[in-house]
C-alpha cells in the first residue's frame, strides 16, 4: 500500500488530542437548593468531572470517536493499493496501425490483439478513470478524446483500420504527450511490435510511459524489389524476395504482365538471405505484378507492382530557393520523387535525356544544360530554353491560351503576375499562353528533350492560389514525361496523393467498397488506398487504376522489439503493468458505519 498524501497523518495527533481533552474538561455546574438530598442517589462520576480535570476513564464513545477520526485522516492521506493493468486514472492508449502489425503469429493479428487489449480496459476501467484513443497510422489521429463513455469508445475503435505502410509512431506519442504530459497520474501506453523507426524529439513530460509488446514470432518472405531495366539484351524484368527471419523458408514466386501469368518459380531462401531472378519482359506489357504465396505471417508484403510506361514513376529535382506551394503541388503527384537543390549538381550538369532525374525543374533560377528529358523553367530563362529573352516585364495579365491537353483545365483568367520577362519564342518554340508583355507559356519538343518555360516565377504571382496551379503542374508533369499513359498509377499503400479534377471522385477498393473524396482546390485528395491492392479511381467520368503496395524492409521485419528508443530513453516492453487504485472510499464508508454505531451506543446510554 502507498500513501499519495503523507503529510495528512500529522492531523491525527492535535485532533485526537482535542477529542481527548474534551473527555477531560470541568463541567460547570449551578448551585440549586433543594428541599431533600436522597431523591438523588450519589453519582460519583459526576461529582469527579467536577475537578479541574478528571482521569481518564475507559469510555466506548471515546474509542469509536477516536476510530473514526483514525479513518478520516487515513482517507486523507489517499492510501492507494497496487493492482495489475493497462489503465490508470488518466490513460492515452497509442495504437500501433502499421503493416507489420498485420501479421498473424498472434490471431486474427497483432492489430486485432492491440484493440482487444484496449476494449478489455475499457471493460475493466473504474467509473471515475479517463481513456483516450490515438490511431499511429500513415497520419496519427484521435480516435476519441478522454472521457469514459465505454459504448460511443467501442464503437469509435472499432471503425479503425489498419493500413499496409509505414507509420508515425513519433508523431501519435506527441499528440500524446500533448494530452495527458502535463498530468502526474496520467499513463501513456504504447502497444506496438516496436517494428518503427527511433523516435526523437518526444518527452512524455509527467506521465508515465508504458510499453505493451504485441507478438512472438519473425517468420516472413518479402519481395524487396520489382522492377524494369533497358539493357543491351532488351527491357529486363527482375524481382527479389527478402527472409529477413530466423528460419529457412519455402515459397512460389509468380510473375504476370497486365493480368497474364509469365513465369512461376518455388523457392527456398535461407535466412538472412535473398533470392532474386531476372528474365526478359514482354514488349508491349504495362502492368507487372508479383505474387508471393509462402506460408509465412505477414501478407502484405506478398505483392508488389512495377509500371512499364517511362513516366509511370518520376525523379524530379528542384532546383531554386524554396517555394512551399511548387513543392507541395509536385509531392503530390503519385509518381513524382521529389530531390532539392540550391544549385545544379554536377552529375547533373550537361546534354542529353539520360541522367539521374527524368525531370528537372527551375524555380526563379536561370535555366542551364542538364541530362534529363524534361526540363521545366519559372521565370529566368536560360540558354537551352525554347525562348530568347528580351527584357523585364511589369503588371503583367493574361490574355489567351492555346487548346490543347497543357492548357486542359487551366484557368489564368484573373492571375495577378507582379513581374516577369519578356520573351520572344525560338524556332521549335510553341505558345501556348499569351500576355500583355507577350508569351507567358512556351514548350518544345525536340531531341527526345522537353521544354517548358513560365515568364514568371510562381512567388511573383498568385498562381499558386488559384485551383488551376496542381492542374497545372499534373499537365506539365505529363507533358514532359512524354507519356499519355496517365490512367495507371503505382503508389505505396497508405501514400497521399491529388489527381487534378473538376468534381468529386469515387474510389473502389480491393474489397469492391467505394468511397466518395471532395473536390479541393481544383483537385481529389487520395488518402484511403491504404491496403496493398488494386483500385479504380473515376475521376470526371474517367477510370484511372491505381497499384497500392508495401514496398519497406522495416515492416517486414517483424520481429517484435524489447527495447524502444523514444525520445533519447530506452523504454522495455513489461507483461503488465501496475497501477495504484485509491483506497480512500472504502475507508471513508466505514467510518460512516463506524458514527452511526457511536450515535446508536449514545443514544442508548442517554
Amino acid at each position: 500500500m502507498n500513501l499519495q498524501n503523507l503529510g495528512a497523518l500529522l492531523w491525527l495527533i492535535p485532533l485526537a488530542g482535542i477529542i481527548i481533552v474534551l473527555y477531560l474538561l470541568r463541567m460547570r455546574r449551578k448551585d440549586v437548593k433543594v428541599p431533600a438530598s436522597f431523591l438523588w442517589p450519589q453519582r460519583t462520576e459526576e461529582i469527579r468531572a467536577n475537578a479541574l480535570f478528571q482521569r481518564l476513564r475507559f469510555s466506548w464513545l471515546l474509542v469509536l470517536q477516536l476510530l473514526a477520526l483514525g479513518l478520516v485522516v487515513f482517507a486523507l492521506a489517499r492510501p492507494q493499493t497496487q493492482q495489475r493493468g493497462l489503465t490508470g486514472e488518466v490513460t492515452v492508449f497509442v495504437v500501433d496501425a502499421s503493416a507489420s502489425m498485420g501479421a498473424t503469429d498472434i490471431r486474427p493479428s497483432r492489430f486485432d490483439e492491440a484493440k482487444k487489449l484496449v476494449r478489455d480496459a475499457l471493460d475493466s476501467a473504474r467509473p471515475g478513470d479517463r481513456i483516450a484513443l490515438i490511431e499511429a497510422g500513415p497520419n496519427p489521429k484521435v480516435i476519441f478524446p478522454l472521457g469514459n463513455d465505454a459504448p460511443k469508445q467501442k464503437a469509435a475503435m472499432d471503425a479503425m483500420v489498419r493500413s499496409d505502410a509505414d507509420v508515425d509512431v513519433g508523431e501519435a506519442l506527441r499528440l500524446a504527450a500533448a494530452l495527458v504530459g502535463s498530468e502526474t497520474s496520467a499513463r501513456i501506453v504504447l502497444l506496438s511490435d516496436g517494428v518503427f523507426e527511433p523516435v526523437k524529439d518526444f518527452s512524455h513530460g509527467k506521465a508515465s510511459l508504458v510499453y505493451k509488446m504485441i507478438g512472438n514470432n519473425d517468420y516472413n518472405l518479402a519481395i524487396s524489389a520489382l522492377g524494369l531495366a533497358d539493357t543491351g539484351q532488351g527491357r529486363q524484368l527482375y524481382v527479389s524476395v527478402k527472409n529477413p527471419s530466423g528460419k529457412a523458408l519455402p515459397g512460389t514466386v509468380n510473375l504476370y504482365a497486365d493480368g497474364k501469368l509469365i513465369d512461376s518459380e518455388k523457392i527456398q531462401v535461407a535466412t538472412g538471405k535473398a533470392w532474386g531472378k531476372t528474365l526478359a519482359a514482354p514488349s508491349g506489357a504495362n502492368v507487372f505484378e508479383a505474387r508471393l504465396e509462402a506460408d509465412d505471417f505477414l501478407k502484405s508484403d506478398n505483392y508488389a507492382v512495377a509500371l512499364g510506361s517511362p513516366g509511370a514513376s518520376l525523379h524530379v529535382l528542384l532546383v531554386g530557393k524554396g517555394d512551399f506551394f511548387l513543392e507541395k503541388a509536385l509531392a503530390l503527384d503519385p509518381r513524382v520523387t521529389l530531390d532539392r537543390a540550391d544549385k545544379v549538381p554536377v552529375d547533373v550538369q550537361g546534354n542529353g535525356t539520360s541522367g539521374a532525374y527524368d525531370i528537372v525543374v527551375f524555380d526563379g533560377v536561370e535555366e542551364s544544360p542538364v541530362k534529363a528529358r524534361g526540363v521545366l523553367t519559372f521565370g529566368r530563362a536560360g540558354g537551352p530554353s525554347p525562348v530568347t529573352v528580351e527584357g523585364a516585364a511589369k503588371g503583367m495579365s493574361f490574355v489567351s491560351s492555346e487548346t490543347n491537353k497543357l492548357m486542359d483545365g487551366v484557368d489564368l483568367n484573373g492571375v495577378y503576375i507582379d513581374g516577369g520577362q519578356r520573351v520572344k519564342p525560338k524556332a521549335e518554340g510553341r505558345v501556348m499562353a499569351t500576355g500583355s508583355s507577350g508569351p507567358l507559356i512556351v514548350a518544345s519538343s525536340g531531341n527526345e528533350k522537353r521544354h517548358l518555360y513560365l515568364a514568371f516565377a510562381p512567388l511573383q504571382s498568385d498562381f499558386p492560389l488559384s485551383v488551376s496551379f496542381p492542374i497545372f503542374i499534373a499537365n506539365a508533369l505529363d507533358y514532359l514525361a512524354g507519356d499519355t499513359s496517365a490512367n495507371v498509377l503505382a503508389v505505396k499503400a497508405g501514400q497521399t496523393f491529388s489527381v487534378p479534377a473538376s468534381s468529386e471522385a469515387t474510389l473502389k477498393g480491393p474489397d469492391n467498397r467505394s468511397e466518395k473524396i471532395p473536390l479541393a482546390n481544383g483537385s481529389v485528395v487520395v488518402r484511403e488506398a491504404k491496403t496493398v491492392g488494386k483500385y479504380q479511381l473515376n475521376v470526371d467520368g474517367k477510370n484511372k487504376t491505381v497499384y497500392a503496395s508495401l514496398r519497406s524492409d522495416r515492416e517486414s521485419r517483424i520481429a517484435p522489439e524489447m527495447d524502444l528508443d523514444l525520445g533519447g530513453g530506452q523504454v522495455k516492453a513489461i507483461e503488465s503493468p501496475m497501477r495504484f487504485a485509491d483506497f480512500w472510499r472504502p475507508l471513508l464508508m466505514l467510518c460512516l458505519l463506524v458514527l452511526a454505531g457511536e450515535w446508536w451506543l449514545y443514544a442508548r446510554k442517554s
